[in-house]
């Protein structure tokens, strides 16, 4: 597996969680920012492969855009209320465990 490279955005537990998950995959480097000029820097700079936020949390003015800027960016939008992760792009999986996060991050696509 090539390695992929992993931007986390936002300040949430449930992020946490997700870094410490993913942080035991081979093969992903992953980052975080806490705020929103900090993760421009990092998109800017690392040129992650994803983007992993939380919805409730997050300033969907900010995220949107990057669907047209990033055409090859997956973003991940985590909405623990409604126990689901939202590929932003059109699809959407109603299974919000670590396991299936992990296994989208790595390519396996939505379901």
């Amino acid at each position: 597996m090539n390695s992929r490279t992993v931007l986390l955005y936002g300040q949430s537990l449930l992020l946490s969680g997700v870094a410490a998950s993913l942080a035991e995959c081979p093969g992903l480097q992953v980052a975080r920012a806490a705020t929103w000029p900090e993760a421009g820097r990092r998109l800017a700079e690392a040129v992650p492969d994803v983007l992993i936020f939380d919805l409730a949390n997050s300033n969907e003015s900010h995220i949107l855009p990057l669907l047209f800027k990033n055409p090859g960016l997956l973003l991940i939008g985590l909405d623990p209320e409604h126990n689901r992760a939202v590929l932003l792009g059109g699809q959407e999986t109603r299974a919000l465990t670590l396991e299936r996060v992990r296994e989208i991050v790595e390519g396996g696509g939505p379901s």
